[in-house]
């Protein structure tokens, strides 16, 4: 599992050094805490070099201080990794691109900003964490916005600021769902799924392959759409929706499938679980 580094929360510096070991320390305890229950890594959108703590001291500077006790410093090793949105994942890129997103708390000062670590933290199903900078970061639940084609949706992001967040039940709660993941399977026998197949060069392939696929117990139905794509699994979506390739065949056919996922988490573990056995 993983978190997404709040950049927000380091806009503002802090005044000096100190004051910024301060923030670091409660920031420390936050992740040793996340780190027992099974996050290994936090996304950011900046490496350590680049989140200034404060004037002319970054969090690389705070990493390699001897001032700063080794403890808090270990927790923090090898865990910020790059980029926010991970290369191999192109679909929440893809969605990303697609919209704007922004917080706004104008009772703390702060304006509607362009928020990429709450807008990936949405987007991949987990929770942000941040420095305590400013009581708008001081909440388990963030309120974001996300504007694409003039409509706009009020959105909410898990947050944790401090050790003692992981145990809030709203926070732990979610958690247990993040580490417990538990799919769904369908109630159709294989030959009872919809298959629907186009009219076009490659139907024996694709039924080919649909008479494995049906056999999976967490696919409901499929159709033929169309091809391209160098990757068996093109595309998935957080409604369950897979689009698979024959990246084999001379025309790389392709199927649209409709999987028993609810959200991104359990669609990509099912994307997962197919390329392994068929891809």
């Amino acid at each position: 599992m993983e978190l997404l580094f709040n950049e927000l929360s380091v806009i503002s510096p802090s005044s000096d050094k100190y004051a910024a070991n301060a923030k670091m320390k409660l920031f420390s305890e936050a992740v040793a805490a996340a780190r027992k229950k099974g996050f290994r890594n936090i996304r950011s959108h900046y490496d350590s070099n680049q989140i200034e703590l404060a004037r002319g001291y970054s969090m690389y500077n705070w990493l390699t201080s001897k001032e700063v006790p080794e403890a808090y410093r270990n927790n923090l090793y090898g865990m910020l990794v790059l980029p926010f949105i991970s290369d191999e994942d192109e679909e929440i890129e893809s969605e990303f691109i697609q919209a704007n997103y922004f917080f706004e708390d104008k009772s703390n000062g702060i304006a509607k900003t362009e928020c990429l670590g709450l807008a990936s933290a949405y987007l991949y199903e987990t929770i942000s964490i941040g420095l305590q900078s400013n009581n708008a970061w001081k909440k388990n639940n963030l309120t974001i916005s996300i504007e694409a084609n003039d409509n706009k949706e009020i959105e909410t992001v898990k947050n944790i600021y401090s050790q003692s967040c992981l145990g809030v039940p709203t926070i732990s709660d979610f958690v247990e769902q993040l580490g417990n993941l538990e799919l769904k399977e369908s109630s159709l026998a294989p030959d009872d799924k919809k298959f629907h197949l186009a009219d076009h060069h490659g139907t024996k392939e694709l039924q080919d392959l649909w008479d494995k696929l049906k056999r999976n117990p967490y696919i409901i139905e499929a159709r033929s759409t169309n091809w391209g794509g160098n990757r068996f699994i093109r595309k998935f979506e957080k409604n369950g929706v897979l689009e698979i390739v024959l990246v084999d065949s001379e025309r790389k056919y392709a199927l649209w499938v409709q999987s028993t996922g609810t959200n991104l988490r359990e669609t990509k573990a099912i994307a997962a679980m197919l390329d392994e056995k068929f891809s």
